[in-house]
């Protein structure tokens, strides 16, 4: 094996797909020299016309010049001759997924290549030790998982299987280094890092929807307004394509052995069924759904009281806008009730609780009032939609008195289907499990889960700072609540998040 320190000077990359032609290109900018080898000559053709086309439109932007140009060009060998990768510091197989192809092909590799260089793999969802055990020399072998677009996309996953050496782990850290990109390493388990980390989010869009507990629209919206996410689940799942999203869900929940965290909704499956796959085929299920219900009208009574119980950001908040609109309002601040926890009182008629999990029908019950059950947001200064849910039978005078209260503060304010966590606590706090779950199996690091969030799937924040803002006390809370009224072991908290004394899961009150 060669010196830890040994850079990686050239390179080859078995199959000239999307992602095939796009490590290879990424090689190229950081002058790696490359073979893309496929044995397909057309499949070359298309991938050198990809390449040569996005250069040409970064000269056309000014990024690089014509000389620049032909440097990058010179870096990589289009090949359909395999020998062509005998010389290579590192090999990469990108493939189609089928697991007796890649033993093959990594076989042929191993026979091919010099002893001393890298065999790697760009799989996402089979087995990395089992492929690892097929290979000749296998303290060289590894998972490399580029994500695509491979020369945009900031982070790639390191994933060492049984038999791989420090030696070879430790030159892939440098060579993803010096990409330029952002690494995570994590063991060989089903989904990695990234695509198991983010399955809640895809997962409970589509329960979600299965349970009539929102309209697409809104589910879309309100994560996208309360947890800060770049695109909903379910137009997220159209981008990528119904197809592909579905296929990584039940292979991770089959890989799982069909933990009924991961199982794949019928909803999606049928999507997939119908040819409905979104973007890819340009025929979307979620294109035709109806707009939002309207509000019922705010015309009507003002508060005239307001009894904040406990503490939180959202209340301090709402205060100061309520006085701002009502400066005769009478406001008194006092301890959270054990029963009911922190919550606010609105002339002395109804009440109003950020989820914790319990439903609105379910709070009424302690209350005795009217109960206004309202979603959780990272932040509520900041947020312009907001969805919430209400008792059974409240009446429409205060349903129309909540929203003249809480649009002072949020531009709009939608009620849904009366149900447990509602929309972006739910989702918030399974992400949050599953991410303390990896971590207490040792599948990877929380530095690695916030790297990978942040940088594999463009959250704006780290799951571990989601806990540190949201509590660990309420996310417990709202889980054993999902636990209790939807499924006891889909959302049982992870026991760790029952000791706040440990410093790796502590955070602030």
């Amino acid at each position: 094996m060669a010196e830890n320190n040994s850079a990686i000077r050239s390179a080859a990359v078995i199959g000239a797909g999307t992602m095939g032609r796009g490590i290879a290109y990424l090689l190229a900018l950081n002058g790696i020299r490359t073979v893309l080898y496929n044995r397909n000559g057309n499949n070359l053709n298309q991938a050198r016309d990809y390449i040569v086309s996005d250069l040409d439109r970064k000269i056309d932007n000014g990024k690089i010049t014509l000389q620049k140009k032909g440097q990058i060009l010179a870096n990589i060998i289009f090949s359909d001759v395999f020998d062509a990768i005998t010389d290579s510091d590192l090999v990469i197989e990108t493939i189609a997924e089928d697991e007796q192809t890649k033993h093959e092909i990594l076989a042929a590799i191993a026979a091919t290549v010099k002893p001393e260089a890298i065999i790697a793999t760009n799989t996402s969802s089979l087995s990395l030790n089992k492929l690892a055990a097929g290979v000749e020399n296998n303290p060289r072998f590894i998972g490399l998982h580029f994500f695509n677009p491979a020369p945009l996309m900031k982070l790639i996953e390191i994933i060492p299987s049984y038999f791989t050496s420090r030696a070879t782990s430790l030159r892939c850290q440098q060579l993803v280094t010096a990409l330029g990109k952002q690494f995570v390493v994590c063991k060989a388990t089903p989904g990695f890092i990234v695509n198991r980390m983010a399955r809640p989010f895809y997962l409970e869009g589509f329960r979600l929807l299965e349970e009539n507990v929102a309209l697409a629209p809104q589910i879309d919206r309100a994560l996208k307004a309360g947890g800060h996410f770049r695109m909903g689940p379910l137009e997220l799942t159209d981008f990528i394509g119904q197809d592909i999203n579905y296929q990584v869900s039940k292979q991770i929940w089959q890989d799982m052995q069909f933990d009924p965290r991961y199982t794949p909704g019928h909803l999606q499956r049928s999507l997939v069924d119908a040819g409905l796959l979104g973007r890819k085929n340009g025929r979307s299920f979620f294109a035709s759904q109806p707009a939002t219900p309207p509000n019922p009208t705010t015309e009507g009574d003002t508060p005239t009281s307001l009894h904040f119980y406990g503490e939180h950001a959202l209340f301090d908040h709402l205060q100061q806008r309520a006085l701002a609109t009502w400066p005769a309002l009478r406001v008194q601040r006092l301890p959270e009730r054990p029963e009911l926890g922190r919550f606010i009182l609105v002339n002395n008629r109804l009440a109003i609780k950020i989820t914790d999990g319990r439903t609105a029908n379910l709070l009424a019950g302690l209350t005795a009032l009217d109960t206004f059950v309202i979603d959780a947001a990272l932040n509520y200064a900041d947020t312009a939609y907001l969805v919430a849910a209400h008792n059974q039978h409240a009446t429409e005078t205060n349903k129309a008195l909540f929203l003249t209260l809480l649009q002072t503060l949020i531009a709009q304010v939608e009620f849904i289907k009366d149900s447990p966590a509602l929309i972006v606590a739910r989702v918030l706090s399974s992400l949050i499990n599953e991410s303390v779950i990896m971590v207490e199996s040792g599948v990877c690091s929380r530095a690695d889960i916030d790297i990978a969030a942040v940088a594999g799937v463009n959250y704006a924040d780290g799951i571990f700072a989601w806990l540190a803002q949201l509590g660990q006390k309420n996310v417990k809370s709202t889980l054993d609540n999902m636990a209790q009224l939807l499924h006891s072991t889909r959302y049982y908290p992870h026991y760790s998040l029952l000791n706040a004394a440990r410093p790796e899961l502590a955070v602030a009150p």
